[in-house]
């Protein structure tokens, strides 16, 4: 996984928000920013950790960023690096190996931006990453965590270049935003699942694709009517897939299944958008519209087969398969200011997902586990959220509540019933629930209180029979598998100066997760609570800091996936010293 190190801010949009952002925003998008270029002055930073594992080995990391003006006002250069070593904690019986899933991760980043005129503004950047680990972290058994593997890696390469261009009309601001990724992905392993037998399974990935978004924004900060207009490009290309070997599996009235993938899915697609908000009665209300038009071209070309070992009969498939998809995606809000810190809203909102294509082998496989028919390309499936809620400033406490209502229609789960997944519709779900967030800005000057959480109820309906049938925990009025009824958050920080321009500062968090059941084979995952803490010193040019995650060191599985366990890291204890300059 990548590392952020320099991060600017997060942003978290909840509910469907593919207005603005497309079809991976179903049930929300997740922003992640970086600092841009400082065009005048010159800084950096360097940060060192190192940190024991309990029961395992010790872990340590190193980042650093620099931000250089080549140009003063002009043209600036920022770049950033990242070097993450986690300590291995599980033993591997099938190996004799302990600790034998140690991982470590190498991020960089540079950010090229100029301001030509006061008009135009370009901005280039590159990252890249590299994350290799042996084994991963889902484990044959749990609490603690063992393995019975007799391989696995779990690495990811991945190059992302971007250019963003802004040019200020006046009226409006043109913006073009391009961007190319080639991600690599390995996960192998072989060895032991309980309940499946003897298992091998490779997957290796390489996707190539290609972003073009041109849009036109207004710039009236002042003016009632605020909107954007824009056009999104994308070309696309995956090449790989899943292979596996169940020697002991029991299909088609034998024992032994395995299948061969080596694919290609080419994706064409473009969508126009747009979205308005316009302010009346002195801005007490803001009312917005918006919508999205998307359409894709998908082309999957097959090179699979399936094999019955028992049987010793193989079925290739060579061939290639055509869909085509199209959607519109409206949202509607109304917000009402009563004062200058509390905000009443509404909102109807649809989301989408392009349709999954999976190849014939692994298809058929599945429907002779399931007694399915399912095809190998589904439709996209759309999800309408309705949403109200509060947002209020009371003195010392922020308050925000919020109770939604969605349906899911043609809802594209994630099965796995031969150790291989297809993504497929497998009936309508209906969710309600409720969030809520409290802050409190303490009467202890510099302490800070916070607590966020969520209840619902996520229920499967009209279930294909046959889904049911085979994996009962998939049937109607179910909870939908991989959804904890309950989360809960609450943390603390504190700051307060200790003199001789040094800062004191504490902060701590503990978040539970009720339990969820596995889609894999109905098991659940019990509930889990995580907590953690830093207390350190800092002043302007420096940062000492002692921190420990995962205190009570919990053990139990987070989820329960293709009948092993996913396992948390264990208490880990450490230090960290920032330097910035």
């Amino acid at each position: 996984a990548a590392d952020f190190y320099d991060l600017d801010r997060v942003e978290v949009l909840r509910g469907p928000s593919g207005t603005l952002y497309g079809l991976g925003s179903l049930g929300g998008t997740i922003k992640v920013i970086t600092k841009d270029p400082d065009l005048y002055d010159t800084a950096g930073s360097v940060r060192m950790s190192l940190n024991t594992t309990d029961g395992g080995e010790p872990g340590a990391g190193g980042d650093a960023m620099i931000n250089l003006p080549l140009s003063e006002g002009k043209v600036a250069l920022r770049g950033a690096v990242s070097y993450k070593l986690i300590g291995g904690f599980a033993d591997n019986i099938a190996t004799g190996k302990k600790d034998t899933n140690d991982a470590e991760s190498l991020t960089a980043r540079v950010k090229l931006r100029a301001e030509p005129t006061e008009r135009f503004t370009i901005q280039l950047a590159a990252w890249y990453n590299k994350s290799d680990q042996d084994f991963s972290n889902r484990a044959t058994l749990a609490d603690p965590a063992i393995f019975d593997q007799t391989f696995g890696i779990a690495n990811s390469d991945y190059r992302l270049l971007t250019a963003d261009l802004e040019y200020d009309l006046g009226f409006a601001s043109l913006l073009s935003t391009t961007g190319s990724i080639r991600n690599k992905v390995v996960v192998n392993n072989g060895g032991f699942i309980p309940g499946i037998g003897d298992f091998a399974s490779f997957w290796p990935l390489v996707t190539k694709n290609f972003n073009q978004d041109l849009r036109l924004a207004s710039n009236g900060d002042n003016s009632a009517l605020n909107w954007i207009v824009g056009f999104f490009y994308q070309n696309g290309k995956t090449t790989g897939g899943q292979s596996v070997s169940l020697d002991d599996f029991p299909v088609g009235g034998q024992t032994g299944l395995a299948t061969f993938n080596d694919n290609i899915i080419k994706t064409r697609a473009w969508a126009v958008y747009g979205n308005a908000t316009y302010s009346f009665a002195d801005g007490l209300v803001d009312l917005t519209a918006g919508g999205r038009y998307y359409k894709e071209k998908r082309t999957f070309i097959e090179n699979s087969s399936i094999t019955l070992i028992q049987a010793g009969v193989t079925v290739p498939t060579v061939g290639t398969d055509r869909a085509r998809n199209s959607t519109f995606n409206p949202r509607f809000n109304i917000s009402i200011h009563p004062t200058s810190n509390g905000m009443i809203y509404a909102e109807v909102a649809k989301g989408f997902r392009s349709g999954a294509i999976t190849s014939t082998s692994i298809i058929s496989g599945a429907n002779a586990a399931l007694g399915t028919n399912f095809d190998n390309s589904s439709p996209p499936d759309t999800l309408w959220n309705y949403e109200a809620g509060i947002k209020w400033g009371l003195g010392r406490f922020d308050v925000a509540v919020s109770a939604y209502l969605f349906d899911w229609k043609d809802a594209q789960i994630e099965l796995s019933p031969t150790l291989q997944s297809i993504v497929v519709p497998i009936g309508d779900v209906r969710g309600k629930g409720v969030d809520a967030e409290l802050t409190w800005r303490t009467p202890l000057d510099g302490l800070t209180l916070a607590a966020a959480g969520n209840l619902n109820s996520t229920k499967l309906r009209d279930i294909v029979p046959a889904v049911s049938g085979a994996l009962p925990w998939l049937s109607n009025g179910r909870q939908l598998p991989g959804t904890a009824k309950r989360t809960l958050s609450v943390s603390g920080s504190y700051i307060t100066d200790i003199g001789r321009g040094w800062d004191l500062k504490v902060n701590g968090r503990y978040a539970y997760r009720s339990q969820q059941q596995s889609v894999f084979n109905g098991v659940y995952a019990p509930w889990n609570g995580f907590g953690s803490a830093r207390i350190g010193v800092a002043r302007d040019d420096l940062e000492i800091s002692l921190f420990a995650d995962n205190i009570g060191n919990a053990q139990r599985p987070i989820s329960r996936p293709g009948g092993q366990n996913q396992v948390p890291y264990p208490r880990t204890i450490g230090i960290s010293v920032e330097k910035r300059f």
